[in-house]
């Protein structure tokens, strides 16, 4: 699989996502018509990667540098080229690390349990009593301690009451009152209201009832909630939230790996949602892609068969050590279900064609897969997972 995008539309994507960066992060102290210059000029840049104009692209990007390194106030002209110059570099060296070669990855669920884990809730009814020690040791560990009270007595507002946000690799959530006070979690939403996953018991501390919202889900997953009912009054001093959030693991890809060698069975693999029905089905459009995680149960030619607890290739039991774990039924791990959890479709034999490959999930109990949504196209994988960097816990390192 190699890529054939010239070396200067390359570039030009690179350029467009450092200047985005820079109208984002520097659009309180821009002047207004600066900001609206810059923002013309990627306007310009778009068209003409669009056109794959060559000619046009190199004179855009003389022009945005320049237009950038003057576009900042009060400061000292070679002080802002110099600081303008290694911030440009710094982002077209970590996007085109990011882009080529490795990218990292937060394990959102729980389906390649036990062997990497998504957000885990541990509820607690008693005070956790947390320590600043206690807290400094959950960063390395990815432990959170969730003991919130209210410090504000009001009304929660009733559209979007709690919305998502992000710093960094951490998740946190505000929940916001109709004269404009807010409380910050340092948890997700879903793992605070969500009734199908073990929560923290917002809803039931304070009385929410949320919908979400037909059709808002925002391009990075974040959704919309409307208060079903009256908004409920919080008290000052009320519990609002209590218990343990296990992080999910944080995870390198390799992207750079399937230019040069062919997927291996039995690895765990990244891959994006695009164009995969029984996924896309199930997806807002406002969504967008996805990248799913799964180990690699198939490759082009294989005839795949499962009879709980084993995965078959070929008529063999798979030999691959991955396989192998999972079907030990040990160590938490329960073997292969011969039916989708979500579609009860019972995986008969079947054979992957050309450029078909076949996801399944550690967990499977817990897993929706390629048994329920079918192959995934060879024009869907990103890459293997290498590595495990957060938290130190004993999944913490290379990836099997």
């Amino acid at each position: 699989m190699f890529f054939l995008t010239p070396r200067y539309i390359k570039h030009a994507k690179l350029l467009h996502k450092g200047v985005t960066r820079f109208i984002d992060y520097k659009r309180d102290i821009l002047h207004p018509a600066k900001l609206e210059e810059i923002a013309g000029l990627r306007s310009d840049l778009e068209a003409a990667m669009k056109a794959k104009d060559k000619e046009k692209l190199t004179a855009l990007n003389e022009q945005i540098n320049n237009v950038c390194q003057h576009a900042l106030p009060n400061q000292v002209r070679s002080e802002i080229a110099e600081n303008i110059e290694v911030f440009f570099v710094a982002i077209v060296i970590a996007l085109g690390i990011r882009a080529y070669i490795a990218q990292p990855f937060k394990i959102p669920t729980g389906s390649m349990q036990p062997t990497l884990n998504g957000l885990i809730v541990e509820t607690r009814e008693e005070p956790l009593n947390a320590n600043l020690f206690t807290h400094a040791l959950g960063l390395f560990t990815g432990k959170t301690y969730i003991d919130v009270t209210s410090n504000h007595t009001g009304r929660l507002r009733r559209n979007d009451p709690i919305t998502d946000h992000n710093l960094l690799v951490w998740s946190y959530s505000k929940l916001h009152f109709e004269d404009g006070h807010s409380i910050t979690i340092q948890a997700p939403s879903r793992q605070l209201i969500d009734p199908n996953v073990q929560n923290l018991g917002l809803a039931q501390h304070v009385g929410l009832r949320v919908s979400m919202i037909p059709g808002t889900i925002s391009p990075d997953g974040k959704p919309h909630y409307n208060i079903v009912g009256e908004p409920p009054v919080v008290k000052e001093g009320q519990l609002i939230a209590r218990g343990i959030l296990n992080s999910g693991d944080h995870v390198l890809v390799n992207k750079f790996a399937y230019n040069f060698r062919q997927p291996t069975r039995g690895e765990v693999f990244v891959f994006i949602t695009k164009n995969i029905r029984g996924i896309e089905a199930g997806i807002p459009k406002e969504q967008g892609s996805q990248h799913y995680i799964k180990r690699l149960g198939g490759v082009p030619g294989d005839k795949l068969q499962i009879k709980s607890p084993n995965l078959y290739h070929n008529g063999e039991l798979a030999k691959e050590p991955g396989f192998q774990k999972v079907m030990s039924q040990k160590d938490g791990y329960q073997g292969y279900a011969d039916a989708g959890i979500f579609s009860g479709r019972q995986l008969n034999e079947i054979t992957l064609g050309d450029d078909q490959y076949f996801a399944l999930g550690d967990n499977s109990y817990n897993s929706s897969d390629s048994r329920v949504w079918g192959h995934v196209p060879q024009r869907n994988l990103v890459g293997p997972a290498l590595f495990c960097y957060l938290p130190f816990t004993k999944h913490w390192g290379p990836i099997r």
